[in-house]
């Protein structure tokens, strides 16, 4: 802070930033703990859209439509069903794993998207997507790609981290290439 060209202003500026971002994100977990207590108590159900949180509801038909012209109706259809037969607690949980897998990414950035810590966290990521859908290495890859390609998608990781979306590319990218060893 006893440099020169040091703003204190724009340092707190950007700290401020950083903190709404993350109260923004602790919030979201917070509705869908509500959620989930609500499932418990018997209430309202889960409908499909809000398994695509974080997208607007135009995203969302969008990233849907999209998937049925790529992927055809019934593997959309099944990966649908599959995701409510799952249930809203449970489906509550695999987001929060979600959730804990992109912390720990952003945690460990700096130790590269090739990193150990960092593929650990790429394989639990997977095996969490099986979730929803069997996925080939070429999928996932295609996936990894979609992350930085497609704006919505990289708009959503850049909710924890401005370079997320290169970092899931990249460390998917590099994921796959050694299970194709």
């Amino acid at each position: 802070m006893e440099k020169p060209n040091f703003d204190m202003l724009a340092a707190l500026e950007s700290h401020r930033k950083l903190l709404k971002k993350k109260a923004e994100r602790v919030e979201d977990l917070m509705a869908t703990v509500d959620k989930t207590i609500s499932k418990l108590k018997g209430e309202k159900d889960m409908e499909i859209k809000e398994y695509y949180k974080g997208f607007s509801d135009k995203e969302i038909d969008s990233i849907r439509k999209e998937a049925r012209e790529r992927y055809g109706e019934k593997t959309v259809a099944d990966s649908e069903a599959k995701v409510l037969a799952m249930g809203k607690e449970k489906m509550d949980a695999v987001q929060v794993e979600f959730d804990v897998i992109y912390h720990g990414i952003v945690a460990d950035m700096d130790k590269g998207p090739e990193s150990q810590e960092v593929q650990v966290q790429i394989a639990r990521w997977r095996e969490l997507m099986e979730n929803f859908h069997y996925y080939t290495n070429e999928m996932i890859l295609g996936l990894g790609q979609m992350y930085s390609a497609d704006d919505r998608f990289a708009a959503f990781y850049r909710k924890y981290h401005t370079d997320m979306p290169g970092v899931m590319t990249k460390a998917i990218e590099h994921y796959v290439a050694e299970l194709s060893k």
